[in-house]
């Protein structure tokens, strides 16, 4: 549900501007969403460690259920980003819940395929989306947000009476407590401020402005302060120390590439078919199916390849060298390149993505002890999120300031 609503926007975002008379917040869209599903990915997994799966996951579903009523009844572009940043809170928390819950109650042999499931379904939806989104937006854009309230419903029916979690202990007293506060507001305030950086600088201010530096000295502030509070005053922090070993280090930071190779394909990519190439709304949505299907299918392959090679970091590697060929043929596409050409590509892109995604989660849970396998977790998709983020907001800010202007 998370990915539906988030990759069924790139497809939405023209008839919305349109409707709002509003293009320069084409990034907003997109942006308020991704970032508070950023900012609050790693804190659902301590959260549901204190207050317990189950509440925390209702809890989600619950703003991601207003956000979307919210999104499909706006009366404005204002409204509806305002909207768009509730949801991406309950997105955030659905988003990390579905991985952890994998690790409560699945044996780690077992865990690939089961994770590789979890990773198809999530692919699924990103090729569902933009098709879906193209389809609503030559009618109303506003039927993918009702027709996700039906959804919210049904999963939450299915948390409640359907799956069997742990449960946390102690009274509510004491489980308020537990919760880092500061902690939790120093790192909201770093990824706020890192996002307004990455999506002002070299649009709406230039990168050496006033108000880009003080955002740049309240990003130190802020991450700062995070660090130092996670590792010196915490009792128990969002992100301990502890887990921060060789392998979570890297898959993270190859998790960050991939996030923003990722997120910035899906959404702009119906950008250059809606606005280069003249497609309808629903043809450039159909554009994405190559590249969302050949992801889809190698985040299940790989778990497999893992397992029939008896290595992880072989099949990574490979995957790795496909998707650097995949990100260089995209960036010398040709305006004039024909259909077989654009299918080739995108697919190149999406095998190499697939191969790498599911086994980076696979690393993140296996590096760590079971007790800090939820925060590690939720840390692994907010690395890729953020990737998504910063990836999507430099990609606008490029669009904004060289394609909007040449119109």
């Amino acid at each position: 549900i998370s990915s539906l609503s988030e990759t069924a926007v790139s497809t939405l975002t023209n008839s919305i501007s349109k409707e709002f008379h509003s293009f320069g917040s084409l990034t907003w869209i997109a942006g308020g969403y991704l970032m508070t599903i950023v900012a609050f990915t790693p804190l659902f997994g301590k959260f549901s460690d204190i207050f317990g799966r189950k509440p925390v996951g209702i809890f989600a579903i619950s703003l991601f259920f207003i956000g979307s009523l919210g999104c499909a009844l706006s009366t404005s572009i204002d409204m509806l980003i305002a909207f768009r940043v509730v949801s991406g809170i309950g997105g955030g928390g659905l988003s990390s819940l579905s991985f952890i819950m994998v690790s409560d109650v699945i044996p780690v042999a077992k865990r690939p395929q089961f994770l590789a499931g979890i990773s198809l379904v999530f692919c699924l939806s990103q090729v569902l989306g933009p098709i879906l989104g193209g389809i609503v937006a030559d009618h109303s854009w506003r039927i993918i947000f009702y027709s996700l309230l039906p959804l919210c419903i049904l999963l939450a029916g299915l948390i409640i009476f359907v799956l069997e979690l742990p449960e946390s202990s102690g009274n509510i007293s004491h489980k308020l407590k537990r919760i880092d506060y500061l902690g939790s507001l120093t790192l909201i305030l770093s990824i706020v401020v890192l996002i307004l950086m990455t999506t002002l600088g070299g649009k709406d201010y230039s990168w050496t402005s006033t108000p880009l530096i003080i955002l740049y000295i309240l990003e130190i502030l802020f991450l700062s302060l995070f660090i130092l509070v996670q590792w010196k005053f915490a009792k128990e922090p969002i992100l301990p120390s502890r887990v921060f070993n060789r392998n979570i280090i890297c898959a993270n930071i190859a998790n960050f590439c991939c996030g923003a190779i990722n997120l910035t394909t899906v959404f702009y990519l119906p950008v250059y078919y809606l606005t280069v190439k003249n497609l309808s709304p629903s043809q450039a949505g159909y554009q994405l199916i190559p590249l969302l299907i050949s992801n889809s299918l190698f985040c299940l392959f790989s778990a497999y390849f893992a397992r029939w090679f008896k290595t992880i970091r072989g099949v990574m590697w490979i995957g790795g060298i496909i998707l650097v060929i995949g990100v260089i043929l995209l960036c010398f596409v040709r305006i004039g390149a024909g259909e077989g050409e654009n299918i080739s590509y995108a697919v190149i892109l999406g095998i190499g993505l697939g191969m790498n995604l599911q086994l980076l989660m696979l690393i993140s849970q296996i590096s760590v002890d079971q007790e800090d396998a939820a925060i590690s977790t939720s840390f692994n998709m907010f690395t890729t999120y953020i990737g998504g983020v910063i990836g999507v907001a430099i990609t606008g800010s490029v669009y904004n300031n060289i394609f909007v202007e040449q119109l």
